[in-house]
């Protein structure tokens, strides 16, 4: 693909922050031309779809990360890149994800003699494919999975208390405003600066964005937005999620570059870097937001907006 070819896509990326793709509206509509579904039915060519695009967009950024690292020549890279990818995006394009698979294609059969042209290809991929992942995400019908309750489901259990570890005395803190809407709901938070440094600042460079707030569907309470920035930095400091206050701002820059927000119980043992933490006295109000979201996101679809802002 040409230089203007990406900067195209990149654009395209940046229109879908608001819209919803072409692409998920048909695919959860039925309405794809060649009809994909044994039997006549599409919801198994949606589910196919959401699972796999979700998978390609951790397996993009991954080889984005290769690239970076240097680990691997460009030909090496893209060896990998000619052996692994069309399992995705050649599939993704049987469902209705044309311009992915195409864009996919063109970077696999291109030539980088630089080392930089094959990063900045990726990471223009790696952000269009989150941004439909983001969408693919707040569009599945998650509330079919009130037919599969466990028979004895624990009661909701509260999140960690006590101190936070991760916030001391000495920690660099810069404000931050977080805000929803149409809830008219807004609390103030803080990143952990001089925590995981090259990742603070990379999130901070990415200020102020407005995007899509979706609610986790297997952590527990825990909401997440696919934010518009790919980062690679480091981030050392991680913790599992069960172990988070509630209040906890991450960063997982491995499935998706999404802003995460505990808000209260989660069962995940997966460890994510820490960014920040809601303020302790605006910690109560996020019980309703996360139960609006979860609302929007297993049921209504409405849209709630994020946004994330300096304060």
């Amino acid at each position: 693909m040409t230089t203007s070819g990406w900067g195209e896509l990149g654009l395209l990326t940046d229109r879908l922050r608001t819209q919803e793709p072409p692409e998920i509206h048909a695919l959860r509509t039925g309405t794809l031309a060649h009809q994909p579904g044994s039997y006549g039915q599409y919801f198994t060519t949606w589910d196919f779809a959401n699972a796999i695009l979700r998978d390609y967009s951790m397996n993009v950024y991954q080889t984005l990360a290769l690239a970076a690292s240097g680990d691997l020549s460009v030909n090496g890279v893209l060896a990998v890149l000619r052996r692994l990818d069309p399992i995705y995006s050649e599939y993704l394009g049987d469902s209705g994800f044309t311009t992915l698979t195409r864009s996919a294609r063109e970077l696999r059969q291109s030539e980088y003699g630089e080392r930089d042209a094959l990063i900045a290809a990726l990471t223009v991929l790696t952000r269009y494919v989150n941004r439909l992942t983001a969408w693919s995400h707040h569009y599945f019908p998650w509330d079919q999975g009130e037919r599969y309750r466990y028979d004895e489901a624990p009661p909701e259990a509260a999140a960690p208390a006590g101190a936070d570890p991760h916030a001391s005395a000495s920690t660099r803190r810069v404000p931050l405003r977080l805000s929803w809407q149409p809830l008219g709901i807004e609390v103030r938070a803080e990143l952990f600066a001089d925590l995981n440094e090259e990742l603070c600042r990379d999130f901070l460079s990415a200020l102020p964005f407005t995007v899509l707030q979706d609610h986790a569907v297997v952590t527990g309470q825990s909401m997440y937005a696919w934010t518009p920035l790919v980062t690679l930095a480091a981030a050392p400091v991680v913790e599992r999620i069960c172990d988070a206050p509630v209040g906890r701002l991450r960063y997982s820059q491995a499935t998706g570059n999404k802003l995460v927000l505990q808000y209260g119980h989660t069962t995940e043992t997966l460890s994510v870097p820490v960014l920040g933490q809601v303020h302790p006295d605006d910690t109560a109000t996020l019980d309703e937001v996360g139960r609006a979201v979860w609302k929007s996101t297993f049921h209504t679809k409405e849209h709630i907006w994020l946004t994330a802002e300096p304060a």
